[in-house]
């Protein structure tokens, strides 16, 4: 009997040492909004600054992001992204990432000048450096862009 009270002792204490590491970690693991914390200003008629700040000891996958206009008669561009790490990562083999900081700038194409509405889904994923990865982050958002007008051949912003 002894041997039995002794057995339920130790299986009891290895789960409270288990659930208060578990509770631990996930308490010191940040929200994903909080690790990444997403931006998106108008830079002019025709391009998009998309900004992260990502906090100490996290990281985002360069392929890991998608921009995608969901407006009819607008597409996005060729993002431009900076430089980043070169890192080997278990799952994806080698890749880049980003730390601290990252902007992009998105082109907009427009099909018609005076279109200025547009709906943009930004999708993007990361990782902490304790081993946790999110799953993909998705936000979508709505810009007013400055109208377009044609002059000539050229087009011309618009100014009100």
């Amino acid at each position: 009997m002894r041997k039995l009270s002794i057995s339920i002792f130790l299986f009891c204490l290895t789960i409270w040492f288990v659930t208060t590491a578990w509770a631990m970690d996930s308490e010191e693991l940040l929200e994903p909004d909080e690790a990444f914390q997403f931006t998106a200003t108008i830079k002019n008629a025709d391009k998009l600054l998309l900004s992260w700040d990502i906090a100490d000891g996290y990281y985002l996958y360069r392929q890991k992001f998608k921009l995608v206009s969901l407006t009819p008669g607008m597409t996005s561009g060729e993002p431009v992204f900076p430089a980043g790490q070169i890192k080997h990562d278990k799952f994806f083999g080698e890749v880049q990432i980003y730390r601290k900081q990252i902007e992009v700038e998105l082109p907009i194409q427009r099909q018609e000048p005076k279109l200025n509405k547009l709906v943009l889904e930004v999708t993007y994923q990361g990782c902490s450096d304790a081993g946790i990865c999110y799953m993909p982050i998705q936000n979508t958002i709505t810009f007013d862009l400055p109208a377009q007008l044609i002059s000539g051949n050229k087009v011309v912003l618009q100014h009100d």
